[in-house]
């Protein structure tokens, strides 16, 4: 599936030379476009990936790239935290692939489809959350820190909270909600001892929590208690902004990610902020984030 160059408002996609890759690479998928002349053509999204959490992520890459006629690719990878990472998972994958690479943090190659390269902070709210800010000189990052120290207001944080206010509501602790209770079980498929055993025993396995986000942002407009919750991650994701704004300037805004699906968390984020959407995906950031260090730019 192609799009054509336009990519919103009033800004369009750069035509840089050749067929540059953008991969997209996240806790919940791998997405994948090809940018060629201004236009993006959509292809078939990979597994999930974290530098962090996944064994042989970088052969899963090197099979992306190379099932592609591209002349170079980008990446956006979740879980990079340290600059020397990213050079060395480049030069690995250029040395593979036969084919410039260029690997960068998911939250810059947000923050460069967001703004199409110009100036800005976005914020990342998938399965983690964190935000990447540029003020045309210097660069600042808040969260980030993984689904046990931080990720607060993530898709794994509101699932986590939900599984909380329904475990504090069946214990008689005050808190939750029968609502609560009822769609964590439902949407989990199995009682709650259950549903404890497997996340405890396989802590870095995010889905079933993280798949329970959307139950609790659905609820919101009926429960007091999961409208409650989902407030809170939109102030914990506005945070992440204004950690970026305190340290870079009075820059705009972006919200990035299938948690700002969700009217709920975006109306409360865009109202705390005043954030837009993307002008263009992540992986189009990646591609252009590629193009340019490929053409010099």
């Amino acid at each position: 599936m192609s799009q054509p160059g336009p990519a919103a408002g009033n800004r369009t996609l750069p035509s840089l030379p050749g067929r540059i890759l953008g991969i997209d690479a996240g806790g919940s998928g791998t997405r994948v476009i090809l940018l060629e002349r201004g236009t993006v053509t959509v292809r078939p999204d990979g597994p999930p990936m974290n530098a962090l959490l996944t064994d042989g992520f970088a052969a899963q890459l090197c099979q992306i790239i190379e099932a592609a006629d591209a002349t170079a690719a980008g990446v956006g990878m979740a879980g990079l935290r340290q600059p020397r990472q990213a050079r060395d998972l480049s030069e690995a994958l250029t040395r593979q692939t036969g084919r410039p690479v260029h690997v960068t943090g998911d939250a810059d190659s947000a923050r460069a489809g967001a703004f199409l390269g110009a100036p800005g902070v976005v914020v990342i709210a998938g399965t983690g959350s964190m935000a990447s800010g540029w003020n045309g000189e210097s660069s600042a990052r808040a969260g980030g820190h993984g689904f046990l120290l931080g990720d607060e207001g993530s898709a794994y944080w509101i699932g986590r909270a939900a599984v909380r206010a329904a475990l504090s509501w069946e214990d008689g602790m005050g808190g939750g909600s029968a609502l609560i209770h009822r769609a964590v079980i439902e949407a989990a498929g199995q009682g709650l001892e259950a549903l404890i055993g497997e996340v405890c025993t396989h802590p870095a396995e995010r889905a079933r929590l993280t798949a329970l986000a959307p139950v609790v942002t659905a609820l919101a407009a009926e429960d007091p208690e999961a409208r409650k919750i989902a407030l809170r991650a939109a102030e914990h994701l506005a945070a992440l902004a204004e950690a970026i704004r305190r340290r870079l300037g009075p820059l705009p805004v972006a919200g990035a990610g299938r948690v700002f699906s969700a009217p709920v968390i975006w109306d409360r984020f865009a109202e705390l902020t005043g954030a837009v959407r993307p002008l263009a995906a992540a992986t189009v950031g990646a591609a252009l984030l590629a193009g340019q260090r490929v053409n010099g730019a």
